[in-house]
């Protein structure tokens, strides 16, 4: 029985020794607001944030530091770093700037907001619930640290949260209760406003950046310190507080690596045979210039040493500006060191968002004999998330393609990804794009499916677009619901406002408004366009309980208008940017026409046309300003309810069959996969057609014509 318990006892310490034997990831998004451009600049948050991002790299966390955000670019960043966060061990947000409290919910408050409309507030303002909320799906310990516990300096106070008009009121920030292994820090305590400080930092920051980095601290411990130093240096007027519902230890410093070997007394032979090493070492690193492809996880730069003497250490004198540099058993920080023996175990993961190349330098020392030497490292995208990564996906490493923008060689593109990163399940989600965007639907579910068995979560939601559309079987709403949710449960704001959508109108789902509205907002919240022009329409009706309300539509449509969507645009008569993405698979000939003379020739429409074989369209997204229909055209298979239309918006019009498309004032028109804005008897696909009447244009492109807008954005 002894010997039982003794070998479980081995066993359990074997596992935790393996367990610690691996990196920790710990990513961590620092922001600091201190330009604001409708209300007077604060003077320490840029200094904060810049203080707290040299703590957490010190201390081996990758950092994604930020000044002076405005709503959008704070959309991309906090993307980017989810799709860092995602299978984290720990995940941090620290926000210093102006936030506040409306009606029990806290705002962070980008440079941009005017919150001068009682809608501002959904539009303009960021909810530190959904940032919440998004953390939890992600990583195993969550951690939300707010310098920003001050009064609202805007005049309005009264704005719209979901369904009701809401009276500001008190200072400071609400109490926030997160879930499991979760810890929420404030500056101050509930209600209460936190203080500049007389220094270049904040009493809270200067505190938190001292105390985190004490060695082996445990982060209750590190609070209660922090709390201590800002009680005493603000004679009691300020108490930081925090909410912990903790269940692992979180350290954030770990104890002092090996130091290297100390120097000792030489021989003028084994001097020279050591500085001849130390010389050899520093050129076998420094000539290097290694490609690092980007979202695949920490790669191995395969660097060899000629020797690899004991004796030989080697510490960072440079450490690279975005990324993160490790060993298999522990992250590297700024003040690292590493023996000759380590050299070739050591990797390094490029920051998602950023492309340009970065220095790594090292002091190479044996003995009395030292060098510096410098290599390059640069980050590259793989030609599959170039050619069929999607817009808002929450895993992927780069802004995305709509449907019609995949081109010709993608699917070979991503099945050479997939052959090369099984393990990845973002290829294998892309190579489904590919595959749907070329017609082989049956193939395309296959591999979506195993992207989604991997644990991709936008894999998800297509499949329940697919369950729904009805692609290659009977539309079933139920099982596209479902898969919505786990979609939207995970954070994919596609699957939040699918469900959102169905649960406000009751399509396939009982309907829930309050929740639907919900998921719509979250969804907005992420940059999701979709879901602006739903709210819109749902403001300017006034439908299910929720009340008209012009403004608060308006507000929506110019949320829409920001980030370049097609139908909040055509209805304010603007016409959306031309995307500039560089396809890498296949680059059609430029051929120049010049129209000397125009000769308008009238053909009747066939009686009886040929049947064609239709993909389904799908509503993506718009973020680019390309055309937001999926497929080559028909009508959008997904069940609407309510009398809110997600596929088209056709105003003022008689007669005419808008596929996919935005068509206002049109007479007699047919339009596929276009925005058509008063052009009588005209059809256009796929060309940009300016100043034509009653003329057939397909696939070219005709200045000095009238009528007709771009089909393919």
């Amino acid at each position: 029985m002894l010997r039982c318990c003794a070998l479980i006892a081995l066993l359990i310490l074997v596992g935790l020794t393996t367990f610690q034997a691996h990196a920790e990831r710990r990513v961590a998004l620092v922001v600091g607001n201190s330009q604001y451009r409708e209300i007077p600049a604060l003077k320490n948050p840029d200094k904060d944030a810049e203080n707290v991002s040299r703590t957490f790299r010190l201390a081996g966390f990758e950092v994604f530091a930020a000044k002076d955000l405005t709503k959008l670019q704070f959309e991309e960043r906090f993307r980017n770093y989810l799709a860092a966060a995602d299978g984290a061990d720990l995940a941090v947000v620290y926000y210093s700037g102006h936030g506040f409290q409306i009606g029990g919910e806290n705002f962070l408050i980008p440079v941009d907001a005017s919150l001068k409309d009682a809608a501002d507030m959904e539009v303009q303002a960021i909810k530190v619930n959904d940032i919440l909320r998004q953390l939890r799906s992600r990583s195993k310990v969550q951690m939300i640290i707010l310098d920003a516990c001050r009064n609202d300096p805007f005049p309005r106070k009264d704005y719209w949260l979901r369904d009701q008009l809401i009276v500001a009121g008190g200072s400071g920030l609400a109490q926030v209760t997160g879930s499991q292994n979760t810890l929420i820090a404030f500056a101050t305590e509930p209600g209460a406003v936190a203080y500049d400080g007389s220094g270049d930092l904040s009493p809270f920051s200067s505190s938190f950046s001292r105390r985190a980095l004490a060695p082996d601290q445990e982060i209750r411990s590190v609070m209660a310190a922090v709390r201590r130093d800002v009680v005493k240096a603000t004679n009691g007027k300020q108490v930081p507080w925090e909410n912990s519902s903790l269940i692992d230890d979180v350290v954030l410093m770990r104890g002092a690596e090996q130091p290297a070997p100390p120097q000792e007394a030489e021989q003028d032979q084994q001097t020279a045979e050591r500085g001849i090493q130390v010389a050899d070492a520093a050129e076998a690193i420094g000539r290097r210039d290694i490609q690092v492809p980007l979202g695949v996880g920490p790669v191995p730069l395969k660097l060899e040493l000629p020797a690899k003497d004991a004796s030989i250490s080697l510490k960072l004198a440079s450490y690279p500006a975005a990324g993160t540099l490790s060993l298999p058993d522990r992250v590297l920080s700024p003040q690292s060191s590493l023996t000759a023996a380590e050299v070739d175990k050591l990797r390094y993961e490029p920051q998602i968002g950023s492309v340009a190349p970065v220095e790594v330098g090292f002091d190479i020392r044996a003995g009395s004999a030292a060098k510096r030497s410098t290599m390059q490292l640069s980050p590259s995208v793989d030609p599959c998330d170039q050619a069929a990564g999607e817009p808002l996906d929450l895993q992927g490493v780069v802004s995305g393609r709509l449907p019609n923008e995949i081109g010709g060689g993608a699917v070979e593109a991503c099945e050479a990804a997939v052959k090369s990163y099984p393990d990845i399940a973002r290829f294998r989600y892309e190579l489904g794009r590919a595959l749907l965007a070329s017609g082989r639907i049956d193939e395309a579910r296959n591999v979506i499916q195993e992207a989604a068995d991997k644990g991709h979560v936008r894999a998800v939601y297509e499949l329940g677009y697919i369950a729904a559309s009805g692609m290659s079987a009977a539309p079933d709403l139920t099982k596209a619901n479902s898969l919505y949710a786990q979609a939207s449960d995970k954070g994919d704001p596609y699957g939040m406002t699918a469900l959102g959508r169905a649960l406000f109108d009751g399509v396939g789902v009982q309907r829930d408004t309050g929740k639907g509205l919900d998921l719509l907002l979250q969804a907005a919240a992420m940059g999701h366009v979709d879901a602006t022009k739903d709210l819109a329409v749902i403001f300017k009706e006034g439908r299910n309980g929720v009340p008209a309300d012009p403004a608060r539509a308006l507000a929506f449509l110019r949320a829409g208008i920001d980030r370049q969507e097609a139908y909040s645009m055509a209805i304010l008569g603007l016409s959306p940017k031309r995307s500039e993405k560089t396809v890498p698979v296949c680059k059609p000939k430029v051929v120049t026409k010049v129209v000397t003379k125009i000769k308008v020739v009238r053909t009747p429409a066939p009686k009886a046309p040929p049947p064609v074989t239709k993909i389904p369209a799908k509503r993506i997204p718009n973020g680019t300003g390309s055309a937001s229909w999926r497929g080559n055209g028909g009508d959008h298979p997904e069940p609407r309810g309510g009398g809110s239309d997600s596929g088209s918006t056709d105003g003022d019009s008689t007669g005419s069959t808008d596929s996919g498309s935005t068509d206002t004032g049109s007479t007699g028109s047919t339009d596929s996969g276009s925005t058509d804005t008063g052009s009588p008897g005209s059809t256009d696909s796929g060309s940009t057609d300016t100043g034509s009447t009653g003329s057939t244009d397909s696939g070219g492109t005709d200045t000095g014509s009238t009528g007709g807008s771009d089909g393919i954005r």
